[in-house]
């Protein structure tokens, strides 16, 4: 089996493994969400001040973590606790951030085109950045149109589907972001990946790059406009 073949499969597993249970501790609730969100962002700074060190600005890098992470954490957090349809706020983005990644992966793969930024992430292309905006799109969009038929207290009207749309294009847009930034970090301080918890994905931070900022902007959106 190909390098490239074998690494894709590690990356199949993990999310198959680790999808469900993340979506399982996200109903739950309580102590445990808490639980889990606390030890998440423990090793995510873990990661983020390990990459600092590597550095030559380990000190202005170690405060920007200290207040980008924490931002990040608290605005999921927020999201599926501080908010009536919390739960069905933060599936939908979880969802979306994942529909984003796979269309930027599969219209990149068989696309190509223009790179979007060689020298940060060689393999990111202009064609990858809009299938992902066009798939967080529609997936939010689908996200409200199943609201109608769940349990949330929420029937969207016209309007309330055209906006899902286009908060769900932002989401990719700042998906994409998100992953550069993290990327742009890695390639300064001189890093592959921000770690080697996940199989195939490296670090947390690989994992969830995009997820950060994508909860900053999220929650943000909600506390001027609420979705809900």
């Amino acid at each position: 089996m190909a390098a490239g073949d074998l690494l894709a499969s590690k990356r199949v597993v993990s999310g198959v493994v680790l999808g469900p249970i993340v979506l399982i501790i996200l109903v739950a609730d309580g102590l445990l969400f808490a639980l889990f969100m606390l030890a998440a962002f423990g090793v995510a700074l873990y990661e983020w001040a390990k990459m600092a060190m590597a550095g030559k600005n380990p000190a202005v890098d170690l405060v920007v973590g200290l207040v980008y992470l924490p931002l990040c954490f608290m605005s999921f957090y927020a999201l599926r606790e501080w908010f009536e349809s919390g739960l069905f706020l933060s599936l939908s983005l979880i969802l979306t951030v994942w529909a984003s990644d796979s269309g930027a992966y599969f219209t990149g793969k068989a696309l190509g085109g223009p790179k979007m930024a060689p020298y940060i992430s060689p393999n990111k292309t202009w064609a990858g950045f809009w299938g992902s905006v066009a798939s967080s799109g529609v997936t939010l969009f689908l996200c409200f149109v199943m609201a109608g038929f769940l349990p949330v207290a929420l029937e969207p009207g016209i309007l309330d589907l055209v906006i899902a749309f286009v908060v769900g294009c932002v989401i990719g847009a700042v998906g994409q972001a998100g992953d550069l930034s993290i990327s742009a970090f890695k390639r300064r301080v001189g890093v592959k990946d921000t770690g080697h918890l996940i199989p195939g994905h490296g670090g947390l931070l690989d994992r969830i790059d995009a997820l950060l900022l994508v909860s900053l902007v999220f929650a943000f959106i909600n506390l001027i406009w609420p979705l809900t």
